[in-house]
């Protein structure tokens, strides 16, 4: 174990040392049912929120731009305190995280995935379980109408993929009882669907340098960077009927 804490990447970053996730038992969703219904049942809200959201396409593009050369600037103060996104000993993924809304305490490099902050905490935490802005939420002017539009939000990141970096295909939260929805924006010159895929639901789709998208991770997707430099700020917005509302007044196609 000793030898195990010291293990870490090409910049001295420790690597994630949480064992691979067990499909079968994560995807176990009978189990879970039998053991504790309340886990998987939806509520009544549930039901109206997502059916509503049915409306909306896999990948729905929003009236919110990030202007990415001030962007740049932000982001410059940060760029030794990166921390590597589960990166694993023999795996090549270039992807590294900073922490935009964490937990009390938190700061930007204590950015961790979920597995991660969970065996931290030694107890279940949800998306909307993390609600404190971090430092690099109140630098980020840049990103600010878009954030500030849903605030409070749940856990939000930047991530930044290198040429290499990609997401195995998976979905994040598929039950109808999940906290929160998804937002993402694409930001700076190398997050165009030439530089950076995103496929959903068996379908590449086109990304618009510095827009930000609905997107609806409940399907099955994946991703991969050609390049170095593509940032994306993940959002996760807590699932209301007002939060929806403010969802649909912000689509492009109404």
């Amino acid at each position: 174990m000793e030898n195990d804490l010291k293990k870490v990447d090409q910049h001295g970053k420790p690597l994630n040392l949480i064992p691979t996730a067990n499909r079968n038992k994560q995807a176990n969703y009978i189990e879970r049912y039998q053991q504790r219904p309340a886990s998987v049942e939806p509520s009544a809200e549930d039901i109206r929120c997502e059916l509503q959201l049915q409306a909306l396409s896999v990948f729905e593009p929003l009236n919110f731009l990030i202007k990415p050369g001030k962007f740049q600037v932000e982001i410059k103060e940060y760029e030794n305190k990166w921390q590597p996104y589960l990166r694993r000993e023999g795996v090549s993924n270039d992807r590294e995280g900073l922490l935009v809304v964490g937990q009390e305490g938190d700061t930007a490099d204590s950015f961790a995935s979920r597995p991660e902050a969970i065996r931290k905490a030694r107890r279940w935490l949800d998306d909307a379980d993390f609600k404190v802005p971090t430092d690099l939420y109140h630098h980020l002017e840049s990103c600010h109408d878009l954030l500030n539009y849903w605030s409070p939000l749940g856990r939000t990141m930047l991530v930044k993929t290198n040429a290499g970096g990609w997401f195995p295909p998976h979905k994040d939260d598929p039950m109808l009882n999940r906290k929160c929805f998804r937002v993402a924006a694409f930001i700076g010159t190398e997050v165009d669907h030439e530089s950076f895929e995103w496929e959903s639901d068996g379908r590449r789709w086109p990304i618009k340098q510095n827009r930000a998208y609905y997107i609806d991770t409940r399907k099955t997707h994946r991703t991969h960077s050609w390049v170095n430099n593509s940032y994306h700020l993940i959002i996760n917005v807590p699932k209301t009927w007002e939060n929806v509302m403010k969802l649909f007044s912000i689509t492009r196609a109404f």
